[in-house]
């Protein structure tokens, strides 16, 4: 078994995929921000952030809120039965952790409350979230479900274990891996970097 050397979770990986996609200084700029938790949205993008924010903590905590009543019950009756909200998963990979917190696990499923202004469909067929039900798969969950409300109606993607592939997400873990080695000069926040153990258990 390897020795973890990262730990990492979706939303670095998603960024890391913007950087693949467009690889562009600016581009590089935005994944290191995310690495270093340096925060540099802009007004709109925060907004957005509180906005998705708080439609999901109306539908998981029934807190007061400012959506369309009728949406937010649909959603919540479309939840399982019994479920826990907020659930670490973490698995290793080779000498990676993944981790992240799904939103809502129970009934062998894994789902994800998403709020956009303008949906297509498989929004999400690439995004990293989708390796929580990797990280379960030993478990008998099947399914991995983002529930995403457009502030007009709410959309359903599911993606199976049976038929998904993962092959390829893992070798993106692998390959930000390499990214982190080549701009280690560049993390500020060593986090992402497991420091391996000194000494023995009564090592001063």
């Amino acid at each position: 078994m390897l020795e973890i050397k990262y730990k990492v979770y979706p939303t670095l990986l998603n960024a890391y995929q913007a950087y693949l996609n467009n690889p562009s200084s600016d581009a590089k700029n935005k994944l290191l921000n995310r690495i270093n938790r340096i925060n540099d949205f802009d007004a709109d993008t925060l907004q957005r952030f509180r906005k998705g924010s708080s439609f999901e903590d109306a539908v998981l905590k029934n807190v007061s809120h400012d959506f369309e009543v009728k949406k937010v019950l649909e959603m919540r009756a479309m939840l399982p039965q019994n479920y826990v909200s907020q659930q670490l998963i973490k698995f290793n990979h080779k000498n990676i952790q993944f981790y992240g917190y799904a939103d809502v696990v129970g009934d062998n499923k894994i789902i994800d409350i998403k709020t956009t202004s303008r949906y297509s469909g498989a929004k999400f067929e690439r995004n990293f979230q989708n390796l929580y039900l990797y990280g379960l798969k030993d478990m008998a969950f099947t399914e991995m479900s983002y529930f995403v409300y457009d502030f007009k109606e709410i959309h359903v993607e599911t993606y199976a274990i049976d038929t998904f592939d993962f092959a390829a997400m893992l070798q993106k873990m692998e390959d930000f891996a390499l990214f982190l080695e080549a701009n280690k000069s560049l993390i500020t926040d060593e986090k992402i970097f497991v420091k391996p153990q000194i000494g023995g258990l009564f090592e001063n």
